[in-house]
C-alpha cells in the first residue's frame, strides 16, 4: 500500500437529487474532485463512486488532503451501501493475483458467526402507559414507606385485623 486514497467515513447523509455526502478523515493521499473512490459496500460487493464536490471546513475545494476533515459528495451509491466505519481507496485497475508461499493448498475453514435466537417479534421499548404505571407504583410505595415513618400506618396491625378474634376461637358461625 504505497502512496493511494485511505479515507474513513464518520457520518453519511443523503442529499435527494444530489447523491450521498460522506463526511471523515483523509487519511491518506489528497481526494480530488472527480476522482473515483471505492469501497467494500454492505452487501459485500466491490463498489466504486465519483466525488462531485469536495467541502474542507464549511468550504468547497478541490482537494483534501492527508489529515484533513472533508466531506465527500458521492455519485453512484446510495446511503444505504455505506455505513460508519467504512474505508474508500482508490479503484484498483487490476485485481490482485492471490500467492501462496505453501506447496499445497490449505483446507477452507468457513467461519461464521452464531445467529440470534429468534424470538418471533422484534423487542420495543415500553410505552408510556407503562412508564405512567411504574411512576404511580413508585409514588404509593413512597407515600406507604412515608405514613409508615411517621408511625400513621403499620402492616403488622392491618394483619391481626385480619386474624380472627380470640373471643370466635376461629370458629365459623353457625347458622
Amino acid at each position: 500500500m504505497g502512496n493511494g486514497i485511505r479515507f474513513i467515513a464518520e457520518k453519511i447523509y443523503s442529499i435527494p437529487g444530489r447523491g450521498v455526502v460522506v463526511t471523515g478523515k483523509v487519511e491518506r493521499g489528497p481526494i480530488s474532485v472527480g476522482s473515483e473512490i471505492g469501497f467494500l459496500a454492505t452487501d459485500g460487493r466491490w463498489t466504486s463512486a465519483l466525488v462531485v464536490g469536495i467541502e474542507v471546513n464549511r468550504r468547497l475545494v478541490e482537494e483534501a488532503k492527508s489529515g484533513q476533515q472533508a466531506s465527500l459528495l458521492l455519485e453512484g451509491v446510495h446511503k444505504n451501501q455505506i455505513t460508519l466505519g467504512t474505508v474508500f481507496t482508490e479503484v484498483p485497475t487490476t485485481p490482485a493475483p492471490v500467492t501462496s508461499t505453501s506447496p499445497e493448498p490449505a483446507p477452507a475453514r468457513v467461519v461464521s458467526a452464531p445467529s440470534p435466537p429468534s424470538l418471533g417479534e422484534a423487542i420495543t421499548p415500553p410505552s408510556s402507559l407503562w412508564r405512567t404505571v411504574l411512576f404511580i407504583v413508585i409514588g404509593a410505595l413512597i407515600i406507604l414507606a412515608l405514613l409508615f415513618y411517621q408511625g400513621k400506618w403499620d402492616p403488622r396491625k392491618m394483619i391481626e385485623s385480619i386474624q380472627p378474634s380470640k373471643t370466635s376461637e376461629g370458629k365459623l358461625p353457625k347458622k
